[in-house]
């Protein structure tokens, strides 16, 4: 786990009866540049975490009026996410079985003679409650993602599909105010397809159907450039260095401090430019931006969408072909979404990008073997092209995997692997309801089997279900043999990566996990893998 952490954004309780020990602990701490606060005892602490917010909580155990004990039992009722370490001198098994079952994170003895110990424990609980909330912002952005993609593609107007961003988007981005622009053909001037601001004034400053010069809006560079983004932190301080535009200027006149502009691309050209405006200097931080810009091509291809059927109201030529062009670009753009948010999945247990390219390129290459082995029919084009892009998914469900588990340095315990093993469920369970109301679609299937099934053994030993042999469905069977092969020749938390022989090796030696058929043939063609591994190294 990194250790360099930012510590004065973390404040600390220290709850302990003795003041010596108090004093000591808060003057050490500090000096680590935490934020200290201590308490005499358990009902002083609890009436401090009620008035204050704070990132960990160490208590002894044994103290007047509310002990430790008590303490951590009432915090684990009311503040469950805040860490907890039991800092005693008179601590037995039973009372470090009790610490951990009230969710303390650490237990240390005192006297402490070594106070690395304690810098470590702490910074450790503070990066774990990070994780924590980084993953739980990351599971609202997933959920959120997938309802603005469905409002996208429900034929909503241009109307509609801003009130609904404005709405959706204001429960993620700091923003005062948004406007959709669109650029006409010849790129020289946007127009206001809608805006909505906070500020009433700023309302009549500007409206639908406002047209702007490109050259005037200090945009050409930033057009012809075809950049993805700009994002303006001090207002103020870049009306002094640009000939900026006079909207921008009204802009800051009426409180406006920050703007971040995101390009609408299809097919890499600039449709529009989408605005977000703020009162506050430097609102929109790295996590905004990146979200943002995940959903900008659906926003394109949504607004596309809207403009594509009013045409179709009017002008009933070409119906067919531009329908099917439209959906072709709403599979790719959806499909790019589910590439970068399975890379960010596997980036919580320190995967790459690679790691997912390496997947699906073993995948489609098993299955290519298998195709032209024999006789399958089934086997398509369509079938390899959902290989190729759901494969990617198998580990999605590792988001919802404690850290303490995902990110464990060594072997895990035997009800640490019962977690574990949820979450071939958990991103089954997912994606099942992310697809609901969506219709029969055999790319989401395919990719809920590959979720659910691809920990099953050859052999009926494998879990959630125990299937066995072609009761596992195909396209799991090979990502099996995928991932158990990725998983050998690249390192990992708890280990070192193996060679390619070696993990050939390994494999053989559990050959009853995988479809016979299928291992013969990455047996005999495992050269052609390992060219694979090479080329997509981390």
């Amino acid at each position: 786990m990194d250790q360099d952490i930012n510590t004065s954004n973390y404040s600390i309780l220290v709850v302990d009866d003795d003041l010596l020990v108090r004093n000591v602990l808060k003057k050490y701490i500090t000096s680590l540049g935490f934020y200290v606060d201590t308490a005499e005892d358990g009902k002083t602490a609890l009436e401090m975490l009620n008035t204050f917010s704070y990132d960990l909580v160490m208590t002894d155990l044994q103290m007047p009026r509310l002990g430790g004990r008590e303490l951590l039992a009432a915090m684990s009722k009311d503040f469950p996410n805040i860490p907890k370490i039991v800092l005693t001198g008179h601590g037995t098994n039973e009372d470090i079985i009790a610490a951990l079952k009230s969710g303390a994170y650490d237990f240390l003895y005192k006297p402490i003679d070594d106070f690395d110990i304690i810098e470590y424990s702490i910074k450790r609980a503070v990066e774990s409650k990070k994780l924590r909330e980084e993953k739980d912002r990351h599971l609202a952005e997933l959920e959120k993602i997938n309802e603005i993609i469905s409002m996208l593609n429900s034929g909503k107007n241009t109307d509609e599909i801003f009130a609904m961003l404005n709405m959706s988007l204001k429960r993620i981005i700091p923003f005062n105010g948004m406007i959709l622009t669109l650029l006409n053909e010849t790129n020289t001037f946007l127009t206001v397809e809608n805006a909505a601001f906070s500020n009433v004034i700023l309302n009549s400053i500007v409206q639908k159907g406002d047209r702007f010069l490109v050259s005037q809006f200090s945009l050409n560079q930033y057009i012809t450039d075809e950049r993805d983004l700009s994002n303006i932190t001090d207002l103020g301080l870049h009306i002094q260095k640009y000939d900026a535009h006079e909207i921008f200027k009204e802009f800051y006149r009426n409180g406006i401090n920050s703007i971040l502009a995101v390009s609408l691309k299809i097919k890499e050209q600039i449709r529009g430019i989408i605005f977000f405006v703020s009162t506050q200097k430097a609102a929109f931080k790295n996590f905004h931006i990146t979200f943002v810009k995940s959903i900008a091509g659906q926003i394109a291809l949504g607004v596309q969408r809207a403009e594509l059927m009013k045409e179709i109201e009017n002008h009933s030529k070409n119906l067919e072909q531009l329908v099917f062009e439209r959906t072709e670009q709403v599979i790719k753009t959806q499909r790019t979404t589910i590439f970068a948010l399975s890379s960010l999945a596997d980036a919580r247990d320190s995967e790459t990008g690679a790691h997912l390219e390496r997947i699906r390129n073993y995948s489609v290459l098993l299955l290519q073997l298998y195709r032209y082995e024999g006789d399958h029919p089934e086997i398509n084009s369509r079938f390899i092209r959902d290989i190729y892009d759901s494969s990617i998914l198998h580990d999605i469900g590792k988001v919802g995997i404690p850290d303490s588990i995902l990110l464990k340095r060594g072997h895990l315990t035997e009800e640490e692997f019962e977690i574990m093993k949820k979450h071939t469920l958990i991103g089954y369970e997912a994606l099942k309801k992310a697809s609901e109301g969506q219709g029969a679609d055999y790319f989401l299937n395919m990719a809920m089997d590959i979720i659910l099934y691809h920990h099953e053994r050859w052999d009926g030993k494998g879990y959630p279900t125990g299937l066995s042999g072609e009761e596992i469905p195909l396209a799991a069977r090979i990502v099996t043999i995928a991932d158990v092969y990725d998983a050998l020749t690249s390192k990992r938390p708890y280990k070192e990566a193996f060679s390619h022989e070696e993990s050939i090796e390994i494999m053989k030696n559990e050959a009853g996990k995988f479809d016979p058929t299928l291992f013969n043939l990455f047996l005999k063609n495992a050269d052609e893998f390992n060219k694979i591994r090479m080329k997509f190294s981390e």
